[in-house]
């Protein structure tokens, strides 16, 4: 038997109208001040959208940025989600942010902490006197529980480039930050040309404890610092299946240096950079100094990646570098710990193959504590694979061979020095010493086109194709 309470609950509920996230169209054929939002009438400005004033998106909406060729620049800074959006251009269409850089203090795009869950797909994004994208925090070293930084975003299909400093910048409890299918380039406009090194500060994805973000499958090139990083005590960060092309300092650093109050002390005491880190598949060329560096981190995993011509004006191709947290008295200055260096191939031209670092400032700074954990990794380099320790006590503190580094350290039995090549494209030619020479590895599966590895891996971030077919006919 149906009661009344049960078929006035039904009417009400169909009365009540399903809430919906509403679309909303910007176009620079569109206005301010006659468009309604809707395809037909669509806004001029990204500002105008997403200014809380106007009460126009809720959260949930997608903001849809018509980008046809010709008609795709939107010269806008400081362009800044505040709740959840989607904010994207229509298939085959690439909308252009295009955020001065002479307007002081801005950025391109910014996303805040009440905008997590938010996704920028298929957008081109330029300038911003700092940033490109810039996802800020409202945490704080001692603050509550509830203090966090834009989360759970997705950054998908995106050209950054011509940025005053960095394209992207993560900032503290950032996390589950996706970056993918991305191209990144040509960061540090605001430097001078024949600004040094060490006065520039422009990374291509810069992440100061932001943990669990995901890198994968980018082309971030001339980036004027390093390529990527993650620092400041950011945990389970994976970096994968990217080519990285000729920064002016490094290619991928698995932590750097920070200053200490960036640290999340509750979590993470001992003040290490890096924790847990995996950088696996990635194509790392021409970068001045470390191909992958690793700074005071712990646990971390670097495996089949492929290095080539780095380290030109010091450090090495694989480098275990130290980290001093703006010399404060409380900070710990952790040397690396318990890494796991697998199945890459080093290919130097002047570069260092591999070094760890030793300091003698503030009673002394170590690169390493404990084992390398480097093995069946390739080495070639022009004259002669370098490999330092410069630690107290060690016999190569200057440099030793391939031969000297196992007896010192014990590492790299099973790695070898030949005539390894690869293509352009980083993949490996037929008959490739690197092909088979590898092993298997549990935090890698595939290579960085996405193929599946056989049990027995290759050396280096390519899984041979030719290699591969003939197994599949003979095995």
């Amino acid at each position: 038997m149906i009661r009344l309470s049960q078929i006035l609950a039904v009417a009400i509920a169909t009365a009540v109208p399903a809430v919906h996230a509403a679309e909303w169209f910007v176009s620079t054929s569109g206005s301010d001040a006659s468009g309604n939002g809707s395809a037909a009438l669509p806004f001029r400005t990204l500002t105008h959208v997403l200014d809380p004033a106007n009460d126009i998106v809720a959260s949930g909406d997608t903001v849809t940025v018509r980008g046809p060729v010709g008609a795709n620049r939107y010269a806008e800074c400081d362009v800044r989600l505040r709740v959840p959006l989607t904010v994207r251009s229509p298939p085959g269409e690439r909308a252009h942010i295009e955020c001065d850089i002479d307007v002081q203090d801005s950025v391109a795009v910014q996303i805040d902490p009440g905008a997590s869950g938010s996704t920028l797909t298929r957008l081109e994004i330029s300038g911003g006197y700092y940033y490109g994208v810039f996802l800020q925090t409202d945490w704080y070293q001692g603050g509550g529980e509830n203090e966090t930084g834009a989360s759970d975003v997705v950054l998908d299909d995106l050209v950054i480039h011509d940025t005053g400093r960095d394209a992207i910048k993560i900032t503290p409890h950032c996390d589950r930050v996706t970056i993918r299918n991305s191209v990144i380039h040509d960061t540090g406009a605001i430097y001078p040309p024949g600004t040094s090194l060490e006065d520039r500060n422009a990374e291509g994805i810069d992440n100061v404890n932001g943990s669990a973000m995901v890198v994968e499958d980018n082309w971030i090139r001339n980036a004027a610092t390093t390529g990527i990083y993650f620092k400041g005590g950011a945990t389970d960060v994976i970096v994968q299946r990217n080519r990285i092309d000729n920064s002016g300092v490094a290619g991928i650093l698995v932590g750097f240096d920070t200053s200490p109050e960036f640290f999340d002390l509750q979590a993470n005491p001992g003040y290490y950079e890096a924790i847990r880190g995996i950088v696996r598949n990635n194509l790392v060329r021409g970068s001045s100094y470390a191909g992958i560096g690793l700074y005071a981190s712990r646990d971390s995993v670097v495996a089949n990646n492929t290095i080539i011509d780095t380290a030109t004006l010091g450090h090495a191709a694989l480098y275990f570098g130290v980290t001093f947290q703006d010399y404060e008295p409380q900070a710990a200055r952790p040397a690396n710990l318990n890494p796991r260096l697998r199945n890459n191939l080093v290919i130097q031209g002047e570069g260092d193959c591999m070094r760890i670092r030793y300091s003698n400032e503030l009673g002394g700074l170590s690169g390493l504590s404990g084992s390398v954990g480097s093995n069946f990794n390739g080495f070639r380099a022009a004259s002669a694979c370098v490999f330092a320790d410069a630690r107290p006590g060690s016999p190569i503190s200057s440099g030793g061979t391939l031969a000297q580094w196992r007896v010192h350290t014990g590492a790299d039995v099973d790695s070898l020095v030949a005539a390894f090549s690869v293509d352009p494209d980083g993949r490996l030619p037929a008959g490739s010493p690197a092909i088979d020479a590898g092993t298997i590895d549990a935090d890698v599966n595939d290579d960085i086109d996405r193929e599946t590895r056989f049990i027995r891996y290759d050396i280096g971030a390519d899984e041979s194709r030719l290699d591969a077919i003939f197994r599949s006919g003979f095995d």
